[in-house]
């Protein structure tokens, strides 16, 4: 198509000799290292859901419930030995009896309640600028009606109630650590939770530290404690890996797996369920046209970006769905095309004169994202959009009013329900929804309906319209599933989900430790 090689593309990058390799301690339980490049802006669930919290912070918290990431995000008990629904609108969880804080104290249903309440939903500022005010703003009360037993009443009728807190923002804490802490600010320094590893220390831009909480109730965690060490090139997470300073590395780009030496590490990881996409402001000049949104994507080959930057070791979904979604994943509808030719034509439809589109571009937040950029603007000159790059450094950036952008996204489905994607982002309360970049009262009222029907044929055809609504409207351009890789030395015991979630505990397969 545009004659673009592999070599016109990508650059290469010098590596460091290879030197030898750190030795595992003679523990039962080795104290790892692992290389990431970022860490969680907070040490706390509630706030944020993005791929540094998920990756470390999910083993240092459980909820009522947990998602299993190795058995297609089936929910599975957790703090909660058992559920059950009442009514459309009720849920009963008994806990499981003994589980233990960090702190040792034993969760109580008062936990429960308080770790699921308006004031945490609230966060430290009271205006609800957190995660969990999005994930669980359909929770009307949580009440303890026994000393193992609370109630979970929602708002409306809430079919994906248990499945969302299963998910990531409902986390249990301590509220008499909370309460022993005085603020907001001191609570992030030692939050306690009670996942497989307790928060030892968390130096910004250093490192985050978790050492082995040996009474947790899933089993004894495999490693006595873990270094996420931050380093924000992938040539130095690599270097440091070769050299024995790393035990596992993340964000390995396809580009630098001939750099690992097979013989002493492993190369693991593949594509995972992060729906990369380009976020539109359709209130934007231009970009308010459907037929310029429509040409930006008929105009992206897929397949060579996902040939040149990933190696084909990725893919590209059915549309903004999952299998995960169990009856309602419809595999007939088709994943977004490439047509030159069509998106030439959209353009001449809509009177395109050339006029300059911005995309607002982010360093790397996302693997390969500005080479892909690069990429999609060659893509889209040579059917004859202008798209300029404009470089941001934060998000706050590439969010300020007015945008009249386009811009790097991820929908991640953090329950294992459509609800969990486009609906959690574009309905009320949603991220982009905020942003009042796509206003369309049909999908807001196919989005409502489907979040409130447990009619499984109803369900299913409201979800294909909502697909239908993406595809003809297109608020979003799909691009691909994520992909994240790793390289980890040999002799670590430790395999990934196809998720962002980084496991060290006693679930991972891969970590079968007795005690």
């Amino acid at each position: 198509m545009l004659g673009l090689s592999r070599r016109s593309l990508l650059k290469t990058i010098a590596l460091g000799a290879v030197l030898p390799a750190r030795a595992f301690g003679q523990s039962a339980r080795p104290r790892i290292v692992v290389a990431v490049p970022t860490q969680p802006d907070y040490v706390d669930p509630v706030m944020l859901n993005n791929t540094p919290a998920l990756r470390m912070l999910s083993n240092a918290f459980d909820g009522l419930l947990r998602i299993d990431f190795n058995d297609n995000m089936a929910v599975k008990p957790a703090i909660a030995e058992s559920w059950r629904r009442l009514d459309s609108t009720t849920v009963e969880f008994t806990l499981r009896p003994g589980v233990k804080f960090h702190d040792e104290s034993t969760v109580t249903a008062g936990d429960i309640v308080f770790s699921l309440s308006q004031e945490r939903r609230l966060g430290p500022t009271g205006a609800g600028n957190t995660v969990a005010s999005q994930y669980q703003q359909t929770i009307a009360s949580v009440q303890a009606t026994g000393s193992s037993t609370v109630l979970v009443t929602t708002k409306i009728p809430d079919p994906a109630i248990d499945k969302k807190l299963a998910a990531w923002s409902a986390q249990i804490v301590s509220e008499t650590a909370f309460r022993k802490a005085g603020s907001w600010e001191n609570w992030f320094k030692g939050p306690v939770g009670t996942g497989p590893y307790r928060v030892i220390s968390n130096q910004k831009d250093i490192s985050l530290v978790l050492k082995s909480h040996d009474e947790y109730w899933g089993g004894l965690p495999p490693f006595a404690s873990i270094e996420f060490r931050i380093v924000p090139e992938v040539a130095s997470r690599v270097n440091g890996l070769l050299a024995g300073d790393y035990d596992l590395i993340s964000d390995l780009l396809p580009d630098q797996f001939e750099s690992i030496d097979t013989s002493r590490f492993d190369v693991v990881g593949g594509a995972i369920a992060n729906l990369r996409v380009l976020a539109i402001d359709t209130t934007a000049p231009w970009l308010s046209d459907r037929r310029i949104r429509q040409a930006l994507s008929f105009a992206i080959d897929r397949d060579l970006i996902i040939t040149q930057l990933w190696r084909g070791r990725i893919d590209v979904p059915h549309g903004a769905q999952y299998p995960m979604f169990g009856d309602v994943y419809d595999s007939s509808f088709p994943a977004p095309g490439y047509d030159p030719e069509k998106a030439r034509g959209l353009l001449r439809d809509a009177g395109y004169n050339g006029d300059p589109i911005v995309y607002r571009l982010l360093n790397n937040w996302y693997p390969n994202q500005v080479l892909t950029a690069q990429i999609l603007v060659q893509m889209w000159k040579a059917i004859g959009l202008n798209v300029v790059l404009h470089p941001m450094e934060n998000f706050s950036q590439v969010y300020a009013k007015p945008s009249h952008a386009i811009w790097d996204e991820s929908f991640l489905p953090s329950w294992p329900d459509p609800t969990s994607m486009v609906w959690r982002q574009h309905g009320p309360g949603g991220g982009q929804h905020a942003l009042k970049i796509w206003d369309s009262p049909q999908y807001q009222s196919v989005g409502a309906a489907f979040a409130k029907s447990s009619d499984s044929e109803e369900r299913k055809e409201l979800a294909r319209q909502a697909l239908e609504i993406f595809a003809e409207e297109v608020p979003f351009i799909i691009l691909h599933n994520n992909g994240a890789f790793y390289a980890k030395r040999r002799e670590l015991a430790w395999a990934p989900y196809p998720a962002l979630v980084m496991d060290f505990g006693p679930f991972n397969p891969a970590l079968k430790v007795t005690r």
